[in-house]
């Protein structure tokens, strides 16, 4: 594999800088309130220098969640790499997703924060970016609910379904967590962790003798 060049180095740390400073003023100000102006000048650049990178505030931000999303994926397949069977695999997947919450706590407040109440109509691009990279993060979570269903570990439905219910509930879980401003995020984990456990009960009930399969 070739090594970034020095240019490719220097881009990357340019672009960490912005992230940065992009996600501290989205999550003081929201979406609508944040300015490229405040952005550039704790970026310590030129906005012209972050128009050239970026073309405008949507690509930008879009960006910024495109990349947080990525590194999520990473953090869950590294993770879920280092157990064996669906089931435990999942619970990995959720333990890694809190695990990168809790640790970067700015940038899902980010997500929360600044597309709250945000019209996706007026920026379709922006919508369109996003959910693409959100479609293929549930995409890998429905591989590993395949496995499990395949296992006999989770009930006999389609994996889509279980993934899409999955991270719906981290989705409002995290949201709640918030907004609200209540409890700890471990609590909303251990909830997660809860739903699936009552899905391998539900599966295992229906293998108990005597009851009929679905």
């Amino acid at each position: 594999m070739n090594q970034p060049s020095r240019k490719e180095r220097e881009l990357a740390l340019r672009h960490a800088i912005i992230f940065e400073a992009t996600e501290a003023v989205l999550t003081e100000r929201g979406y609508h309130g944040a300015s490229v102006d405040e952005i550039a000048k704790r970026a310590q650049i030129s906005v012209g220098t972050l128009y050239n990178l970026f073309g405008n505030k949507e690509n930008l931000f879009a960006s910024v969640t495109e990349r947080n999303i990525g590194v999520v994926r990473d953090e869950v397949r590294k993770r879920a790499e280092g157990v064996t069977g669906g089931v435990e695999k999942l619970h990995a997947a959720i333990d890694a997703i809190f695990a990168h919450f809790e640790e970067h706590e700015q940038s899902f407040r980010v997500w929360v924060t600044a597309t709250h109440g945000l019209d996706w109509n007026v920026l379709p691009q922006f919508g369109e970016r996003v959910f693409a990279q959100m479609r293929t993060f549930t995409e890998d979570i429905a591989a590993i609910c395949r496995r499990a269903v395949r296992e006999g570990s989770l009930p006999r439905l389609d994996p889509e379904f279980l993934a899409l219910s999955l991270m719906g509930t981290i989705n409002s879980f995290v949201t709640h967590y918030v907004t609200e401003k209540k409890g700890k995020l471990s609590a909303y984990r251990q909830g997660v962790h809860a739903l699936v456990d009552a899905w391998v009960a539900g599966a295992a009930a229906r293998r108990e003798p005597g009851r009929r399969s679905a």
